[in-house]
């Protein structure tokens, strides 16, 4: 959650200072702000036997989990700009 909020400050310092930033650093920011993973620990408690495999997999920054969050935000982020012009 520190990662999250930290993200948030980055993206309302930009706001603030009215600055556009590189997508690079736009695409790293999103990453740490998405909340997706952070869901991840009621998959094991839902899960009786997880399989060493399937943990490396959760944990990686290319899962469906993490992608399909970059996306959802992505798709947030592109209708709050529409909506502001």
């Amino acid at each position: 959650w520190v990662g999250v909020c930290r993200a948030y400050l980055v993206e309302a310092w930009w706001l603030r200072a009215h600055q556009t930033p590189r997508l690079e650093e736009y695409l790293s920011n999103i990453r740490a702000a998405i909340t997706g993973p952070i869901l991840l620990p009621a998959y094991f408690f839902l899960s009786q036997n997880i399989e060493e495999q399937t943990i490396q997999q959760l944990q990686s920054e290319f899962n469906i989990i993490n992608l399909s969050s970059m996306v959802v935000r992505l798709s947030a982020d592109l209708q709050r700009s529409r909506n502001s012009l």
